[in-house]
């Protein structure tokens, strides 16, 4: 037995985190047509599936956080990318973690695929370097397209076609990540970056589903020219184009997104087949979730994740494991639920200073879990807005935010798209009104009030982490503001 590990069924666990994975693009959420992911539905038909998943926040840096921390954004850290303050970053060095804790235990400890590099490498045994090859298309890109559009077009083509053979590297990192772990019980992380801008995909699979499905489809160009104010459509997508979109059109960036989704799920097909093949996947929960979803043209927001509507902040999630159980939960729970559920399905005691709270109630462990009646979500990096999800509804307010006031000049409007999306008070009937288009804030004001009331009060009884005083510096802190820049962040 392992030090400070107490006897459970559960041996080892695997979180996959499938970056900017929709919901609605897991076969086993989706309504209808053809799967894109048969391998998380595999795990899906053998184990737990949460129909009601929420993220923390939209992006990634505070969602990962979160995940391994089990704090809220609020908490510990907020902003995402060149905007994390120096308090935040003491605050991410001065919690404990779900790696540090499980390595103190005697577990191994590792990573594989896109890593975020400064404080989220503590606590791996392995934590491999960003690799940055791919990420100075960016330079190249711009110096080609003040030649010509089409050339910085080109300039993408070639590095989608290099970046796809160099990200095959994580499908090859899990088999080596795999062979490594010999018979030490084990913590590992897989993050994907597929179904993250510039999305990674296999083009013959973009073939076949233009062939099988009726995407929304528009002249590229014509589309480029109708947003020209929009900088992140008229630069980063512009900039992200290929020689192929002009072609088919618009409607092979659906295309693209949807079989990057199959290429991530292929990934992790590799990987339960490689814990079968080893005896190891009868003792490994298996946790497969998204960090965040992705917005393909909702609220005018395109092929990106800011907004806190439904495809951004519901998120797939699925847990498989020894006894755990086959069913669908309708339960509302949070991404930061995943480090105290981490450490009690490894029986690891004493468990984290957290926000969430355990699920192995709900994934057939003993103790009891008091429902939720509500989750509350955010975001700090494009714009600042709240918000609370019920079971029915939901509703978002704008907040202020002093770095992205004094970094961007305004909290309210859009940094990425130079625009205002949604009113500043938004709310929805989620049952009646799926796709959040009808704001109900003027016919239901006293639900408003109330919501927003619930907000404040969920703030209000956060703690933040204590911390020290100082600047908080990373070596790696450079290269990954380039790739993150090179990821369309701005």
């Amino acid at each position: 037995m392992v030090p400070g590990h107490t006897d459970t069924d559960v041996r080892n666990v695997v979180l996959v985190v499938i970056d900017a994975l929709r919901r609605d693009r897991v076969g086993v959420y989706a309504d209808e047509g053809w799967s894109l992911t048969p391998n998380v539905d595999r795990l899906a038909a053998d184990g737990t599936l949460f129909e009601n998943a929420f993220t923390c926040t939209n992006t990634t840096d505070p969602s990962i956080t979160s995940i391994h921390t089990g704090r809220d954004p609020e908490s510990v850290v907020r902003h995402h990318g060149p905007f994390v303050t120096d308090a935040e970053k003491r605050r991410a060095e001065a919690v404990e973690t779900v790696p540090e804790r499980l390595h103190g235990a005697g577990f191994m400890t590792a990573v594989t695929g896109r890593t975020l590099g400064r404080w989220h490498g503590r606590g791996f045994e392995h934590y491999p370097e960003p690799s940055l090859g791919r990420y100075r298309r960016r330079a190249i890109g711009e110096r080609l397209g003040a030649i010509s559009p089409r050339l910085r077009a080109l300039a993408g083509e070639v590095y989608e076609r290099v970046s796809a053979a160099v990200d095959s590297g994580t499908a090859d990192e899990i088999e080596q990540f795999l062979g490594a772990l010999g018979d030490r019980p084990f913590y590992g992380m897989v993050h994907t970056m597929d179904t993250h801008v510039p999305y990674s995909y296999d083009e013959g699979v973009v073939d076949e589903l233009l062939s099988r499905n009726d995407y929304p489809d528009r002249d590229l160009e014509a589309f480029f020219d109708a947003h020209s104010d929009n900088p992140y459509v008229d630069e980063t997508m512009r900039e992200y184009a290929e020689p192929a979109d002009y072609e088919v059109g618009l409607a092979r960036w659906y295309a693209k997104y949807d079989a990057a989704a199959a290429r991530a799920d292929r990934k992790l097909g590799k990987l339960i087949d490689g814990l079968a093949e080893r005896g190891r996947l009868d003792e490994t929960a298996v946790i497969v979730t998204s960090d965040h979803g992705e917005s393909l043209d909702e609220h005018g927001i395109y092929f990106d994740h800011h907004g806190l509507y439904e495809p951004q902040i519901r998120v797939p999630l699925v847990v498989r494991g020894p006894g755990i159980p086959d069913r669908r939960r309708d339960e509302m729970v949070q991404l930061y639920d995943l480090a105290p559920t981490t450490l009690d399905l490894l029986g690891v005691r004493n468990g984290l200073d957290a926000d969430g709270r355990s699920l192995v109630p709900l994934l057939g462990g003993a103790g009891e879990w008091d429902d939720r009646e509500q989750v509350v979500f955010q975001e700090a990096n494009a714009q600042r807005r709240l918000g609370v999800r019920t079971g029915r509804y939901k509703y978002i307010t704008a907040a202020p935010d002093e770095v992205l006031e004094r970094e961007r000049g305004n909290a309210f409007r859009c940094g990425y798209c130079d625009t205002v999306h949604g009113d500043e008070r938004e709310l929805f009937d989620i049952e009646a009104d799926p796709g959040e288009t009808e704001n109900l804030v003027g016919e239901r004001p006293a639900l408003a009030d109330r919501l927003d009331g619930a907000i404040e009060a969920y703030y209000e009884e956060l703690e933040t982490v204590e911390a020290g005083d100082g600047r908080v510096e990373y070596e790696d802190e450079e290269e990954v503001m380039e790739r993150l820049e090179d990821l369309g962040y701005r």
